[in-house]
């Protein structure tokens, strides 16, 4: 089920008291040339802290750049991909996971942003369990089947000598929240979320086996903005409004720490420490300018892809991501 951002958040007084004071390219569109489409539908697989500037997005920067967008949240990479292909959507924010099966199902998209670069997974086990060997005949919780979780969750069991589906049994979960909830009533071994649900679950008494950084790399494609090559080729100037908005909120994010958080707390129903500790986790891994992760990263992503048989070799850059207005930034950005 699709769930529509609401403005509350600006209601509280911390958020409301930082958003005046906060005033970069207040009032005004940092893109030349009309839109050609001001009203769209964009999505993401689910909610998340990750997704921080898109939340800031819809609360301001996209109307101040003349948008009407609206922001559906779906349940995992599938369900967006879909929206995508079948044109329900102008543009998704999901996983280069989710992006290269696309591709290679022959889907005529392509990424136009990326500078996500958190690598924030954990993988929380019931207290019992110490060791990844423990998880044998256990079962593991990922959102979706071929979604960013389910995929780092393979390598990550491999990793350790564990075979999927013969050593341990992958599952469905759904949301962060519906693996927390699995993983408290004691349905699944182990689980992967991202903050603050594993800090939530370490909390709780979950063993911390691994987190991503550490058993992935340091910096993943976490998101990147997905689009059909012909919305790109049709719609320029609303692209670079899109991108210019997404820049003024990360700005927004870095500046206003009260604001941040009344939107974890208001949009994902995080508790004050938990938004707190988010913010100083999340706001350091976007890179403004829509970079890929660094190569060394993008190496064990490649190496990932190659290992599940998605990819035979590491792709160019520009089979994945389509950079004109990464490099025109100077001229687009607020």
């Amino acid at each position: 089920m699709a769930s529509r951002f609401t403005r509350r958040a600006l209601l509280s007084a911390g958020a409301g008291g930082a958003l005046s004071a906060w005033t970069c390219g207040r009032g005004r569109s940092a893109t030349p040339g009309a839109l050609e489409k001001s009203k769209l539908v964009a999505a993401i697989p689910v909610d998340a802290a990750s997704f921080l500037p898109i939340y800031l997005a819809a609360l301001r920067t996209w109307k101040e750049q003349g948008l009407d967008i609206e922001l559906t949240a779906f349940r995992g990479d599938a369900e967006v991909s879909q929206a995508l292909i079948g044109g329900s959507i102008d543009f998704s924010i999901q996983s280069a996971d989710g992006l290269v099966n696309m591709i290679n199902a022959g889907a005529p998209v392509i990424a136009f942003y990326a500078g996500f670069h958190q690598s924030d997974y954990a993988w929380m086990a019931q207290p019992a369990i110490k060791s990844w060997d423990a998880l044998r005949g256990k079962t593991a919780g990922v959102s979706t089947f071929g979604s960013a979780t389910d995929q780092l969750t393979r390598y990550a069991l491999r990793r350790h000598g564990l075979m999927p589906e013969r050593d341990i049994q992958i599952v469905q979960a759904g949301p962060p929240a519906s693996i927390a909830q699995a993983l408290k009533a004691q349905r699944l071994g182990v689980g992967v979320l991202a903050p603050p649900m594993s800090w939530i679950m370490a909390d709780a008494g979950m063993t911390l086996l691994g987190s991503q950084g550490e058993e992935i790399a340091p910096q993943w494609p976490k998101h990147v903005f997905v689009a059909k090559r012909k919305f790109l080729d049709d719609n320029p100037n609303t692209t670079r409004a899109i991108l210019a908005a997404h820049v003024a909120a990360i700005r927004l994010a870095r500046a206003d720490r009260a604001l941040v958080v009344a939107t974890y707390t208001e949009r994902l129903k995080f508790q004050q420490p938990y938004a707190e500790r988010a913010y100083d986790a999340i706001v350091p891994g976007y890179d403004e300018r829509g970079s890929l992760p660094d190569a060394a990263s993008m190496q064990v992503f490649w190496s990932l892809q190659i290992e599940r048989g998605e990819a035979k070799e590491p792709w160019p850059n520009a089979r994945l991501l389509d950079d004109r207005f990464i490099k025109t930034f100077a001229e687009w950005a607020p």
